[in-house]
This record gives structure tokens, C-alpha cells and sequence, in this order.
């Protein structure tokens, strides 16, 4: 053997080292600063945020031509039109509704007294089927 190790000076040398290594590591406070300006965050990180969160999103909004444009438009009129002339109809002149079914090409309108001054309008689309409703007190007669 060329060194004797001495077990008890080892023993020290490390509990040496130890102690100088946990004395060099000085504990702080943890502080948390949000990230997101929303939440209190620096507000330069916005671009930032936002240019991720572009990044990531897979929503591609549907871009209409003029052509497509004006027809949505022209369709919503007539509709406007159509639903015009079936209030016409159902409320007549007297501005008050009136019990009945009314029919359009697309659609029945069904109007009926439920009693204690309430109505009820029934929309049937005649190709689905599909129906919607809603009810009328008389306050809004």
C-alpha cells in the first residue's frame, strides 16, 4: 500500500466539505410573477402570448367572395321579407294575433290559445320537420 487512509480524517475531510457547501447555498424567497398580462403579468409579453397562441390555432375563418357575399345578403332579405308578410298575416290589421295555422312553401305557422291569455307559436319546417316554439302571455298581445 502506498497510503495509509486514515478513516477518521476522511470522515472529517467530508463533513468539511459538507458544511462549506451547505453554508455557500443560501436560501431565498420564491416569488411568483404571472406570466399573462390578463393576470397581472408585464404587459410586453402580449405579442409574444399572442403570436403563439396564433400559432396554435387550427380556426380558419371562412372567406366569402363578393358573389357568395351578395347572395347571403339577397337570401336574408327575402327572408326579412317573407317573415314581414307572415306577421301580416297573423297579427291582420288589428295588431292582434290570431288563432289559425298559416302555411308558406317551406314552413307552417301554427298559433294557439293555450287559455288563461297565453298563445302558442308552433314553426314546422315542411322539409325536415324540424319544429320551433315559443309561448305569448297577454302582455305581449
Amino acid at each position: 500500500m502506498l497510503f495509509k487512509v486514515n478513516h477518521t480524517a476522511a470522515n472529517i475531510l467530508c463533513c468539511a466539505f459538507f458544511l462549506i457547501m451547505v453554508s455557500a447555498a443560501g436560501a431565498t424567497e420564491i416569488i411568483y410573477a404571472p406570466i399573462n398580462p390578463t393576470f397581472g403579468g408585464n404587459p410586453n409579453n402580449t405579442p409574444g402570448l399572442m403570436g403563439t397562441a396564433q400559432a396554435q390555432n387550427s380556426f380558419a375563418a371562412e372567406v366569402q367572395t363578393p358573389i357568395e357575399t351578395f347572395n347571403a345578403s339577397l337570401q336574408r332579405s327575402i327572408l326579412s321579407r317573407l317573415a314581414s308578410q307572415s306577421l301580416n298575416a297573423i297579427f291582420g290589421s288589428g295588431n292582434q294575433l290570431k288563432v289559425g295555422t298559416y302555411d308558406t312553401d317551406v314552413y307552417t305557422v301554427q298559433v294557439i290559445e293555450d287559455g288563461l291569455d297565453s298563445l302558442t307559436i308552433i314553426t314546422t319546417d315542411k322539409i325536415t320537420g324540424e319544429t320551433s316554439s315559443f309561448a305569448v302571455t297577454n302582455g305581449a298581445m
